[in-house]
């Protein structure tokens, strides 16, 4: 595939993840207004639903336009602003997108998401130092955020198969994979804060990532050498062809030269020896007959031996070329199985992810269950203080009563008779009574809620503001008084 195809994959290859996450527009919104400050009404909601549509429907020049008319009502929205580096990227305004998430992290610097998606940016721009760079800050908003831990070790590989290149001076345009990285289509916020019990898991698993590139790099590098080792012994086995030929050449020039020589001193011989040739005729011709034998045998023998050397020299092709192929299948057959393995790790990393995501689910879940019941107990307890208030001030003796428990504490160990006759007496002897509580604070534990409120009391004969505390004890499904005390 060329770089332009992946750099549009790695950009747009997640364009249908807006169909799924254009009915959370609402939720992300009140989300971000929660954690900024900015308000998320309903004609908000309703703005970022037709937004998302426009989107889904590919009309991002439209998108365009109705995100800057509300962001110019809402210009620290930063769902908004996300939105618009989204759109930008769609439309491959990377500058401009680029600028967008970098002005976003300047002022969220604990939300992730713009991190990563400037990290997706720059490294469909080449630049893969800066990638790096914005997902280590993506890791440290927060240590478990799988997506920019995958993008991290895409990076890390990268770059070390550029170093790679750049050590071996390899051809620029050979076939080197090129990083798959996600661009993140929502804005959910730092919901861990970076402190979460998997922070030791997370940093193993960015380490296992920089180690797998590592390793791939250490991989191409033992390659390397391979390929120069048996390019050596190539130009040894020619090094050697061509010695051979030499020694032929000159063997055979001073063989012709001996030969010459030879004749010319025969010649000599015979002018010399002229005089006794019938004598010597007997002799010189068996001399010849001698020397053409051992000529001959030289010649066979030496036919013989460049006939084995050049069997030897095949053998020996035959054998370097069994070996090369040997070595490529082996090393098939190890791709093959790291393929294998790394298709493996990929699957049981989206299932552990896929569990993650529904045991947190679980456990929000169950932790809003827990506060709404809180809550409720905590609004019964009120709903009891305003009851005792309201039937003292209306001089209602027996719903007074009612309020305490049948344990309750009475003040200087007086019974309980004693206590209710005295407090009857004391409410039933004013002309009018006004009892309002204020400030009151609630804290909750098992069947036991101590309540911190103001108490302002004002009756035809005496005004009194001050601090009080009541302890509340459940009995059956009514919280009752049992303990008073003044005082925060």
């Amino acid at each position: 595939m060329a770089p332009e195809s992946q750099e549009q994959t790695s950009i747009h290859g997640l364009r249908g993840l807006i169909s799924k996450t254009a009915h959370k527009t609402a939720v992300l919104s009140s989300l971000v207004a929660a954690l900024f400050g900015v308000p998320a009404g309903l004609a908000h909601a309703s703005e970022m639903s037709d937004i998302n549509k426009l989107m889904r429907a590919g009309q991002y020049a439209e998108a365009l336009t109705k995100t800057d008319a509300v962001l110019a009502k809402h210009p620290r929205d930063a769902q908004l602003r996300f939105t618009k580096g989204l759109i930008l990227a769609e439309q491959n305004r990377s500058a401009e997108a680029i600028a967008v998430f970098g002005k976003l992290t300047e002022d969220f610097p604990d939300l992730p998401e713009p991190y990563n998606n400037l990290a997706v940016l720059y490294a469909a721009d080449g630049q893969y130092d800066k990638a790096r760079a914005a997902l280590d800050m993506a890791m440290r908003t927060n240590p478990t955020y799988a997506t920019a831990l995958e993008n991290l070790g895409d990076v890390y590989a990268k770059l070390a198969s550029q170093a790679y290149d750049k050590a071996l001076q390899i051809d620029p345009g050979a076939n080197v994979p090129q990083p798959k990285l996600t661009l993140l289509r929502s804005l959910n916020g730092n919901t861990t804060g970076g402190t979460v019990p998997r922070l030791a898991s997370a940093a193993s698993a960015q380490r296992d990532a920089k180690a797998k590139a590592d390793a791939s790099a250490a991989e191409q590098q033992q390659r390397a050498k391979a390929l120069a080792a048996e390019k050596a012994a190539q130009q040894a086995a020619a090094d050697k062809a061509e010695a051979e030929k030499t020694a032929i050449a000159k063997a055979t020039a001073d063989k012709e030269k001996a030969q010459a020589d030879k004749e010319k001193a025969d010649k000599a011989a015979a002018d010399k020896a002229r005089a006794d040739k019938a004598r010597a005729d007997k002799a010189r011709s068996e001399q010849l007959a001698a020397e053409q034998a051992r000529a001959q045998k030289a010649a066979a023998d030496k036919a013989a031996a460049e006939q084995k050397q050049a069997e030897l020299l095949a053998q020996k092709e035959k054998d370097k070329a069994d070996k090369l192929a040997k070595e490529q299948a082996a090393r098939a057959e190890k791709e093959k199985a790291a393929q294998a393995a790394a298709e493996k790790a990929r699957a049981d990393k989206l299932a552990a992810a896929e569990k993650a995501k529904a045991d947190k689910a679980r456990a929000d879940k169950d932790k809003a269950k827990a506060e709404a019941s809180a809550e409720q107990e905590k609004s019964a307890v009120l709903a009891a203080l305003n009851g005792w208030a309201k039937s003292w001030s209306d001089k209602d003796v027996r719903g007074y009563l009612g309020h305490y428990a049948s344990d309750f504490d009475t003040p200087k160990g007086a019974s309980r008779k004693e206590w209710a006759e005295e407090r009857r007496a004391r409410i039933e002897d004013k002309g009018r009574i006004s009892v309002k509580v204020s400030n009151a604070t609630v804290s909750i534990s098992g069947n036991t809620a101590t309540v911190r409120y103001r108490q302002i009391y004002n009756s035809d004969r005496l005004t009194v503001d001050s601090r009080k505390t009541l302890i509340f004890v459940k009995q059956g499904n009514r919280w009752l008084i049992k303990q008073e005390r003044s005082g925060g």
